[in-house]
């Protein structure tokens, strides 16, 4: 049962299409981190509208003073009026508090400057989230590319090993009936070795790509999966430097918050009740007070140097953004240009390798009928054996140059994979 459910376990990672792979992007820590940064902003926001809201305090407090103290403030006639009538007068040196308090912004400017950067943050990094994930899209895409060269160079690796192994066969007869020489074996026979010793390194690259597919994706592929294009890219927008428009936006709230909490006022609500207690008045009687206020404070700085260092300290961040936004946009438009012309010389290439390796096919069966007939050096004829083998891996490798060059086109213009490759 143990044997079975680990079977299962593996079919059900195995990957069929390279949609499989996009999905299992989805889940993976990448995103992941990308969905706190996210969570973050959006908090961020919540608590800058928060300020909006009353404040709503409860308190409570036992103080012993060294000397008598009000219980609250009381004029003259009032404390004479207590004085004849024989009551207690609110003066204490315990007194114990329980009370309520509230505060209510009526206007700070700058809260919903703060509240706007806030949501062009939050736009950024969603923005940034559908940004690495097409990126992790592309990479995946170039990774299988490869898988699919390698594996390909691995069938045209042993498609080379089994005609030498077939020459092999035939020189033996020769070597046996004295027609040739036996160093011609040896020669053949070291090829052989030399073709294993590059078998086995393809296939360690072969391993180290299935384990970057699996950290990106937590699916582990035995093969490269098929990849098919069904749908132009889009090319509008970079959207690359949208993430980077929206961190400009932001500086440029924060600059504008800066101000206004230098050239604006404040006004400010606020109200209190207590409830104030002495066991021991003045007196010698208990008495027990009831105590509040409200108000509307104004405030406003008349002088503060740091308000200003803050303001110039956020102008330059706006100019740092800027030029960050303007120097991306110029690599990314020269960067592009470059894709798009390689990607077309690419397709060129890979005409020209399929046709090359259709002459190297017919010339490889020249030489093997050459050699065998002993009208051609072993040197010779292994030069065309390596010939083909190096025609037909740069075909493969132009056609993953092609995948990993039109995913990274679909990622500056900001194309979902998923709807382009299938």
């Amino acid at each position: 049962m143990k044997k079975i459910a680990v079977f299962l376990s593996f079919v059900m990672l195995q990957a069929t299409t390279i949609s499989d792979l996009f999905k299992g992007l989805e889940n993976q820590y990448r995103t992941k981190i990308d969905n706190t940064n996210i969570k973050k902003t959006t908090l961020t926001k919540q608590k800058i509208e928060s300020n909006y809201f009353p404040k709503i305090d409860v308190f409570g407090s036992y103080t012993h003073y060294n000397s008598v103290t009000g219980l609250k403030p009381i004029d003259p006639i009032t404390a004479n009026k207590l004085t004849k009538n024989g009551d207690a007068l609110p003066f204490g040196q315990t007194i114990e508090k329980v009370g309520i308090k509230l505060s209510i912004p009526i206007f700070i400017k700058e809260l919903s400057t703060l509240a706007k950067k806030a949501k062009y943050l939050t736009s950024s990094a969603k923005l940034k989230k559908r940004l690495n994930f097409y990126q992790n899209e592309a990479i995946v895409v170039a990774q299988n590319a490869s898988l699919e060269y390698l594996t390909q160079l691995l069938v045209a690796l042993n498609q080379t090993k089994k005609s030498l192994l077939i020459t092999r066969d035939n020189i033996t007869i020769a070597v046996n009936s004295g027609r040739m020489a036996g160093i011609v074996l040896d020669k053949i026979d070291e090829k052989l070795n030399s073709l294993d010793i590059a078998i086995n390194n393809v296939n360690i690259q072969k391993e180290e790509l299935i384990s970057n597919i699996e950290n990106l994706t937590g699916i582990r592929v035995e093969k490269p999966v098929k990849m098919e294009k069904v749908k132009e890219i889009q090319k509008n927008e970079i959207f690359a430097l949208k993430p980077l428009k929206e961190v400009l936006n932001a500086s440029n709230m924060d600059y504008k918050a800066t101000k206004e909490k230098r050239f604006y006022p404040k006004i400010l609500f606020s109200t209190m009740w207590s409830e104030n207690y002495t066991p021991n008045t003045i007196n010698s009687k208990s008495d027990s007070e009831g105590y509040g206020y409200y108000q509307i404070a104004i405030n406003m700085p008349l002088f503060d140097k740091s308000l200003s260092s803050d303001i110039e300290l956020k102008k330059i961040e706006v100019l740092k953004n800027r030029l960050k936004l303007q120097n991306t946009k110029h690599s990314l438009m020269i960067e592009i240009k470059k894709l798009q012309k390689e990607l077309k010389l690419l397709t060129i290439s890979k005409k020209l390798s399929l046709k090359n390796i259709q002459n190297r096919k017919k010339l490889l069966e020249y030489a093997r009928l050459s050699f065998e007939e002993g009208r051609m050096t072993e040197e010779d004829y292994l030069k065309y054996e390596d010939n083909l083998l190096q025609a037909k891996a740069n075909y493969y490798k132009v056609i993953a140059k092609c995948w990993q060059i039109m995913a990274k086109i679909a990622v500056l213009y900001g194309n979902d994979l998923k709807g382009v490759i299938k």
